[in-house]
């Protein structure tokens, strides 16, 4: 038997997280993932590349939520395509990030424009 599944005659205790944000059920196993707490991510449609990489990219579906292992002292925002685009931001810099695009004006300028704008492209 895995060290991480309940004998089948002992009924696993679930329990409601009390991060307001947490969607996992702890406790339905002893599996060490159970006690990460995670949002539920939201998806959107993205193209990506590395910094370094040139050209249009490639498309992926990204997810963004919240996640917090039980050795970190703080929840964490991730951004991932379960592959290899991913990152991960202390609340604190997700904070930042947030008010960056509302308020930096390069940044607005390029959010703002259209894909028809000559200011979104070269």
């Amino acid at each position: 038997m895995s060290p991480y599944r309940q004998p089948s005659t002992h009924a696993a205790a679930t329990s409601r997280c009390t991060l307001p944000w947490c969607t996992t059920s702890h406790g339905g196993t002893i599996h060490p993932d159970d006690e990460v707490h995670r949002s539920t991510g939201v998806a959107f449609d993205a193209r990506v590349r590395r910094p370094a990489d040139r050209g249009p990219g490639r498309a992926t579906t990204l997810e963004v939520g919240v996640l917090r292992r039980p050795d970190d002292d703080a929840p964490w925002v991730v951004i991932d395509d379960g592959r290899d685009a991913a990152v991960a931001l202390s609340i604190d810099a997700a904070r930042a990030l947030r008010r960056l695009i509302h308020t930096d004006p390069s940044l607005r300028s390029a959010l703002d424009a259209t894909p028809d704008d000559p200011a979104s492209s070269p």
